[in-house]
């Protein structure tokens, strides 16, 4: 079974997953990384104004798939 790894980003911050996890099919893998930045988000997204996520999911032979999210708060101006 292929091995894949997910390595996070945090605006620049950028995290490489050392150890990965055997998945079998590509459609687990987008399932897995869909799952994996919700987790992501819920952990991070509580008190920002800006933020730009991504989970970078890497095979044996380079990347493979890239999950992305930009949060961002903006105050909306009063309208008489």
């Amino acid at each position: 079974m292929p091995r894949y790894y997910f390595d996070t980003r945090d605006n620049e911050r950028f995290i490489p997953d050392e150890t990965g996890v055997e998945i079998a099919t590509l459609d687990e893998v987008k399932l897995a990384a869909s799952r994996a930045m919700a987790d992501f988000a819920k952990d991070v997204l509580p008190g920002s104004v800006v933020r730009t996520l991504a989970i970078e999911v890497r095979g044996k032979f380079g990347p493979v798939l890239l999950v992305s999210l930009r949060f961002e708060i903006e105050h909306a101006t009063a309208r008489n």
